[in-house]
């Protein structure tokens, strides 16, 4: 089943930029409006149409050749450019990596790596051409990088699979964005430009989010080391506190030995036990407490509430209770 109907793309259809039989005329046409490249042409007879719609970051196009043609645009610089195939099929060599794309199977050809594209005379297709700054600031919003430098170079893994639950909704998101262009007769838009601009930027993080892709592969490994260092603060922590069970601790104290400030203490507890330092170190203690009791060694309730830190004898048993379901002198006696 096609991805998209011809009434969907009419939008794009309509807005018709040029269209040739000559093939050095389609060579500039097509180097004018997308990329200045190296071209060589093969068997079949040009019939060349190109349409385009530009937003504000992004351009939708449709490009026939009607021939087999071998283009190379070196890098593309400053633009990823997402190619799907309405019809017949294309190869991308890119990376050390050859691609055959065809209907429900597409590409993302990033900015920075030089490409090598072969049109087959059969093939025509639906282009989507992304700023690479633009895309760079709605990666580095997603993911949390302080700058859009940051982000770097942005490679998608391939092929882009149209044919799947993501493809098929980021093909209606594609075919949603068409339908808001405006006739070509017509320059003006009924959309407010603010609108068209967020409608871009959540094509733009659609597909960061849902296809792979370099970025999201660093933030996933930066989250994971992340994660791996707040479980050692973590330890550190408990194992501070688990070494003075019976003397006074304070939250500096803790906070220094896992060497953290007290609020990313108290957030670093939050998240991972779901209680506050001080409620994980009275736990530890009732814990302890509880199998000295359980030892039955002849040591005294009133003894071992104060080896294990609590010098009121009293909520000591409440909170004994409440975590045993028993008091202390209960447990010493079974």
């Amino acid at each position: 089943m096609d991805a998209w109907s011809s009434q969907q793309l009419s939008p794009l259809y309509g807005r018709e930029v040029f269209r040739s039989r000559e093939a050095d005329e389609t060579h500039a046409l097509v180097a004018h409006e997308l990329k200045d490249h190296r071209s060589v042409w093969g068997r079949g007879k040009v019939d060349a149409v190109f349409c385009r719609a530009e937003l504000s970051a992004l351009s939708l196009c449709i490009l026939r050749y009607g021939c087999d043609v071998d283009i190379e645009p070196d890098a593309l610089g400053n633009f990823v450019l997402v190619q799907m195939p309405l019809r017949g099929h294309a190869e991308i060599r890119t990376g050390g990596q050859t691609l055959h794309i065809h209907p429900g199977q597409g590409a993302v050809v990033s900015a920075h790596k030089p490409v090598r594209l072969r049109w087959h005379a059969d093939c025509e297709q639906l282009m989507l051409k992304i700023e690479l700054g633009r895309l760079q600031e709605v990666a580095r919003r997603a993911f949390a990088t302080r700058h859009a430098d940051e982000v770097g170079e942005i490679d998608f893994d391939m092929p882009l699979r149209l044919d799947d639950a993501a493809g098929t909704q980021w093909c209606r998101m594609v075919a949603n964005l068409a339908s808001l262009v405006p006739p070509a007769d017509d320059g003006s838009t009924p959309y407010d430009a603010r609108w068209l601009a967020h409608c871009e930027d959540n094509l733009m993080l659609y597909l960061l989010c849902h296809r792979p892709n370099s970025v999201r592969r660093q933030h996933d490994a930066l989250r994971l080391g992340s994660e791996a260092a707040s479980l050692g603060q973590l330890r550190r922590a408990e194992e501070f506190m688990r070494s003075r069970l019976d003397t006074t601790v304070s939250l500096e104290e803790v906070a220094d030995a896992a060497g953290v400030t007290r609020r990313m203490l108290a957030l670093l507890f939050r998240r991972h036990r779901d209680l506050s330092p001080m409620e994980v170190l009275r736990n530890m203690r009732l814990d302890a407490a509880h199998a000295q009791l359980a030892r039955h060694d002849g040591a005294s309730v009133t003894q071992i509430a104060l080896d294990c830190g609590f010098s009121h004898l009293s909520r000591f048993a409440a909170c004994y209770r409440e975590r045993f379901g028993q008091l202390p002198r209960e447990t010493s006696r079974h």
